[in-house]
């Protein structure tokens, strides 16, 4: 954890507004929630990157193929959408006593930033939570950078993510 008074934490009103531009970006295809959310991190990432800020990500596994992630939503025909993996980023907010937390910024999930077990909670079920350092795969047997659960694609990251978002934005139209 990194202690109060680091530059790599932030105060709340900037998580706010970080959190609030990320939940207004179209650029983010958050109106399709069914998949996606690995391009979604590295975009978020890399922006909060060029603020100078320090994230990780955090990568919720489902326990097993019958018992897999799921949310409600009303951005899906069938209002609930179901992942074996989703993963975001994550900032160290400072809170209200001078303490600090690790806070997940999920459009997808909430509509602000969120401590890592309410994240954890809403994805129901019983994930495994794995915490990453950018670059460090999330699976390490599988290889890959951290970009997804496996071997970065050929494309290249930058030009996955961006492909696969907008794919998903002209799908939900």
């Amino acid at each position: 954890m990194t202690a109060p008074g680091s530059p790599n934490v932030i105060e709340p009103d900037q998580a706010t507004m970080i959190f609030a531009e990320f939940a207004g970006d179209e650029d983010l295809a958050l109106r399709f929630p069914a998949d996606g959310c690995y391009a979604r991190a590295h975009l978020m990432v890399h922006r909060l990157l060029d603020r100078g800020l320090a994230p990780s990500k955090v990568w919720a596994f489902a326990a097993s193929a019958t018992d897999r992630l799921w949310m409600q939503t009303p951005d899906h025909p069938e209002e609930r959408v179901y992942w074996w993996c989703h993963v975001a980023p994550v900032l160290v907010v400072r809170g209200p006593q001078d303490d600090v937390r690790e806070m997940v910024f999920d459009p997808i999930l909430f509509d602000a930033p969120v401590p890592v077990d309410e994240w954890r909670d809403a994805l129901h079920d019983t994930p495994t939570l794995v915490r990453t350092a950018l670059g460090q795969p999330p699976l390490p047997a599988n290889g890959g950078s951290g970009y997804w659960p496996g071997p970065d694609p050929l494309e290249g990251l930058d030009a996955n993510a961006r492909e696969t978002l907008e794919a998903f934005r002209e799908e939900n139209g």
